[in-house]
């Protein structure tokens, strides 16, 4: 048989072959994509499962609906394609706004408490230790303050720790997929304590946990919000275990990742919910957060969903601070999305650990634990002391990380700056969050500079290298100096005041007045920002830019609404104010047969009875 034959016949023999690993392949892929509509968009007016289906439908797809994290955002889930490829031909519709992968995250951790010693981060910065936080000094300004509420998004908490039990507000786990979760409850619940995130044999059996996993092999429990939430508040004074950062200031634990971590979706349903957003589903949060901590991320920039959320997130008045990431490479999402306080690592002598991310978006820099040594059976020279479960896989009681213990990372530095940020709450609630920013980043210690090492961008073979305030943030943080200038501020910064008269009743607009507001430095006050923070319903504003806007409801029920005021010198000052409205008045039926005139007939007889009256005292003259 000659070449060309045999080549033909050969290429007969593999052609249903890689047919077959093509379709194989194919049947294997299963897309997740957020998908947000149009305002104007009329699949509006049908519900979310409907909406779903006509999309895919539009595509020829099998589209199922896997969650909504906003009231019109949409999880879409479809088989046979890739994500990326179901969000290009999902964004080319009409009625979407955007259509964006859903990818999963990874987690990136002088009181009497006896192991305080240990926390050297929390201590004086020194010669030999520059990057140490003087957060003790700073206790001596604030103690912290019980109404500063700090959620802490990540694997969930250990609720029975003695060290954070005393601390904690009830949370909510908001991991929707089964296989991730690992708690059996089936789905989104109230409880949001840490089953483990522990990766077993049997887990492993099963195909579509080790393809999203990416790995063959088991892993331990890693306890990682447990840690967090132990950095950001573990008791202090209480002669027992750790001090945490922020004192008094109340942790609220949600849990967003489980084995492997957690999806997009999930993350961002619980970051809105921490700050006081409605979820589809999920009951409101009755304690929303002023800061959440978010050690957690994924390659990739800043997708639409993450900077709409974050933006919605900025307006209910929180901060999102969250870990730069531990690639040593570019800033990890969703830290890299605007408004965000991104938080890079810094080694005890103050130059970047590393293991960190670094780049133009980070805001300010903070220890995240490093060895120094690698000698096998040596102790970690600088760790993170944090609380921990003491189990490998489930449960097993609750302790401390030591010494031995290599508990490193910017997951473990960005809860020194959220529990910062809350003790300047505690020193002045007033500040906003971009406030709270521009201080910590203004208050943040110059970076120093080690002959050995070269200047960031350029790392060694390690990822270590001199910081600057283009790759590491403005500085080395600084809780002492950040905490009094939030005092400092307190002192000029403007009262905002809100009143209204009346009964508030529902679909009749209530009007506010913010023109009692006052500004200590005698500086006028020039912007106002109006927000609806909470209630049954959303309300609007006739304008939500003015002293005196009109706010009206469409539903009875108690409505909190925000009001944050700024002067000509750039000072900021909030307030809240609580509106218990009415159900509006029942409409009367109207109607023949006896039933009541309604205002223009009666006006119209009104009229008919005073020309009567007039023609007989002949006050009206008729002429022929």
């Amino acid at each position: 048989m000659s070449l060309l034959p045999r080549l033909c016949l050969a290429l007969a023999t593999l052609l249903p072959t890689l047919h077959a690993a093509t379709a194989m392949a194919a049947d294997t892929l299963e897309a997740r994509v957020i998908v947000k509509l149009k305002a104007a968009s009329p699949l509006k007016q049908i519900q979310a499962a409907g909406r779903v289906e006509t999309l895919g439908q539009r595509l020829g797809l099998a589209t199922r609906l896997a969650g909504q994290p906003g009231q019109d955002i949409h999880v879409i889930r479809a088989n046979g394609l890739s994500s990326e490829a179901l969000a290009r031909r999902l964004s080319r519709d009409a009625d979407v706004e955007y259509a964006v992968p859903d990818r999963l995250k990874k987690a990136l951790a002088v009181p009497n408490d006896p192991l305080f010693g240990f926390q050297w981060y929390l201590h004086a910065p020194s010669a030999t230790q520059p990057a140490a936080t003087n957060a003790q000094a700073a206790w001596d300004l604030t103690g912290g303050s019980a109404g500063v509420i700090v959620a802490v998004v990540d694997t969930g908490v250990r609720t029975d720790h003695e060290d954070l039990a005393p601390r904690l507000l009830p949370g909510y786990d908001f991991i929707s997929d089964d296989l991730l979760s690992g708690d059996g409850q089936n789905g989104r619940d109230p409880d949001p304590s840490d089953p483990g995130d522990y990766l077993s044999s049997a887990d492993l059996a099963n195909a579509t946990l080790r393809n999203l996993c990416s790995t063959t092999l088991p892993t331990t429990s890693s306890w990682h919000g447990t840690q967090v939430a132990g950095i950001v508040a573990a008791e202090t004074n209480n002669s027992r275990g750790i001090a945490g950062m922020a004192g008094a200031s109340r942790i609220l634990p949600v849990r967003v990742l489980g084995k492997c971590g957690g999806f997009d979706s999930d993350i961002i349903a619980g970051m809105r919910w921490a700050a006081g957003l409605s979820v589809p589903g999920v009951p409101a949060n009755p304690n929303p957060a002023r800061v959440i901590n978010v050690s957690l991320g994924g390659e990739g920039s800043c997708s639409a969903a993450f900077a709409a959320a974050i933006a919605e997130i900025q307006t209910a008045g929180a901060l999102v601070v969250a870990a730069a990431g531990n690639e040593t490479g570019p800033v990890l999402e969703p830290a890299n999305c605007a408004g965000v306080l991104a938080v890079a690592g810094i080694r005890h002598v103050g130059t970047k650990v590393g293991y960190s991310s670094y780049g133009a978006q980070v805001g300010v820099s903070a220890p995240a634990g490093n060895c120094v040594n690698v000698v096998a059976g040596q102790p970690c020279l600088f760790p993170l002391i944090n609380t921990i479960d003491l189990g490998s896989t489930v449960p097993a009681g609750n302790g401390y990380t030591g010494i031995n213990d290599v508990t490193v990372g910017t997951s473990f530095a960005t809860p020194l700056v959220a529990g910062t940020a809350a003790l300047m709450l505690a020193a002045n609630p007033a500040l906003s969050g971009s406030e709270i920013t521009r201080l910590i980043k203004q208050s943040a210690t110059s970076f120093p500079t080690d002959a050995s090492l070269p200047t960031c961008p350029v790392v060694t073979s390690d990822g270590q290298c001199n910081c600057t305030t283009t790759t590491c943030g403005a500085g080395m943080l600084n809780t002492h100096s950040a905490v009094a200038a939030a005092l400092a501020t307190a002192a000029i910064a403007p009262v905002a005041h809100i009143t209204f008269s009346g009964t508030p009743t529902a679909q009749a607009a209530l009007t506010l007045d913010a023109s009692t507001s006052t500004s200590a430095d005698g500086s006028r006050i020039v912007a106002w920002k109006w927000v609806q923070v909470s209630g049954p319903q959303a309300g609007s504003f006739s304008a939500d830019n003015v002293a005196s806007p009109s706010f009206t409801v469409p539903a009875a029920g108690t409505y909190v609404v925000s009001l944050t005021v700024t002067t000509e010198a750039g000072r900021q000052g909030s307030s809240q104010a609580s509106i218990d409205v009415q159900a509006a008045p029942a409409k009367s039926s109207g109607g023949g047969g006896g039933g009541a005139l309604d205002l223009a007939s009666l006006a119209f007889l009104g009229l008919l009875a005073a020309l009567a009256s007039l023609l007989r005292h002949g006050s009206v003259t008729s002429r022929s």
